[in-house]
């Protein structure tokens, strides 16, 4: 975990850590959960729980795990940075509403991450992409209406990225938490960085990601 953050709020959403674990499962113990909560103002609940919790129980979480509230409107702009490290571990995050996905995911740093929707209304915007920068790993699971995969995992190989240092920019398709289709991902090695931020102006990269000369990004598509 970095030794300070900028904005407070940054600190607060980054203070407790998590191991990683096993799709759909109860959440271990000493890990880290965050969702948006209606009877908590719409707000978001972060939590370090000491008691395994199941998914998408947010009555047990309130009760077993020791919570805080972030207004919606204090979540830090351009994501979360998530180190890689075994303190920090996997990133869990349940959504009831796709605004966690917008404005406390989209833009993330996060190598490992668990999505769990548990609305049991299906996603039915348009299609809509979650910007995440260095994930290696990705479980999914779903308590949408119709959904025949409940729970999904995919590990991603860092191939190139390992051996010239570059850097993987993941596009997750939203729709994919409803469960339907299998989860697939594709891959694209682009250019230099200084190039990808070019294409994509809105995508928060530190100056050392983007001035490093030479190095290349993968882009992985999920869907």
């Amino acid at each position: 975990m970095r030794p300070s953050c900028i904005r407070p709020v940054l600190c607060i959403l980054l203070r407790f850590h998590f191991m990683g674990v096993a799709p759909h499962s109860d959440i271990q113990p000493n890990h880290t959960l965050m969702f948006d909560s209606v009877s908590h103002g719409n707000s978001l609940r972060n939590c370090s729980c000491a008691v395994a919790v199941h998914s998408c129980d947010e009555a047990l979480a309130n009760v077993h795990c020791s919570c805080g509230t972030v207004p919606r409107s204090a979540l830090p702009p351009g994501g979360l940075r998530w180190n890689d490290s075994p303190a920090d571990g996997t990133l869990t995050v349940w959504v009831h509403e796709p605004w966690v996905l917008r404005e406390l995911l989209n833009g993330s740093q996060v190598p490992e991450l668990r999505l769990s929707l548990c609305d049991s209304a299906p996603l039915d915007s348009p299609a809509q992409y979650l910007t995440l920068v260095g994930l290696r790993r990705l479980q999914v699971s779903t308590s949408a209406r119709g959904a025949t995969r409940l729970d999904q995992a995919l590990s991603i190989s860092t191939g190139v990225l390992g051996q010239d240092g570059g850097l993987s920019i993941a596009f997750l398709d939203v729709w994919s938490l409803n469960g339907v289709l299998h989860l697939k991902a594709y891959s694209v090695v682009g250019p230099p960085l200084l190039a990808l931020t070019q294409h994509f102006p809105n995508l928060a990269l530190s100056g050392a990601d983007v001035w490093m000369t030479g190095v290349v990004y993968i882009i992985k598509y999920f869907c």
